[in-house]
């Protein structure tokens, strides 16, 4: 990591609440993420508030949400987010099959309505000017306009993958068995 750009806030230094989080998590780049995000601790537990509640209560569904989620972490190189797999998706079916269609145009284990969710949240994540007509009609016919604008601030919130990239985040890959 690019200790000059962003340094790490020493575990000492945290304020028990993030000292909480980061002691229960276990993965090495999750951890550097918390302790990069303690120099504005206000901010990032009110980000993780609201990007929790729209990854976990949502009307999207396990699966889904980490496909999306995923798809965006591809697009911003973030290796942290691009690591992890939640077990509720695994549960839900999540495969490192349906992670590979990801970046594919031909679905063999991806329904349409997970394609059409995949394609939308990689061009919102990379040039939201692409999102076409078509793009627009296929979200309309698998899902809700609740279902859209959860999917579409997903994606925003996922957006933070590019920060953790440019300080140079780091994560062991974690494939799903």
């Amino acid at each position: 990591m690019d200790e000059q750009f962003v340094p790490l806030v020493p575990v000492e230094d945290l304020p028990a609440d993030l000292r909480e989080q980061w002691g229960a998590t276990e993965r090495p780049g999750l951890r550097d993420f918390i302790r990069v995000m303690a120099h504005a601790p206000g901010h990032f537990r009110r980000y993780n508030e609201v990007y929790g509640q729209l990854r976990f209560d949502n009307h999207l569904g396990p699966r889904l949400t980490e496909l999306v989620r995923i798809a965006v972490a591809q697009t911003t190189r973030c290796e942290v987010c691009m690591a992890g797999r939640h077990p509720s998706a695994v549960e839900a079916g999540l495969t490192e099959e349906l992670v590979a269609e990801i970046g594919e145009s031909e679905r063999r284990a991806m329904t349409e309505a997970e394609h059409a969710a995949v394609v939308y949240a990689r061009k919102l994540a990379t040039d939201h000017l692409s999102v076409t007509a078509v793009d627009r009609i296929e979200l309309r016919r698998w899902f809700t306009p609740e279902q859209v604008v959860e999917l579409s601030l997903l994606c925003v919130m996922c957006l933070v993958g590019r920060f953790s990239a440019i300080i140079g985040l780091e994560e062991q890959w974690c494939p799903v068995d």
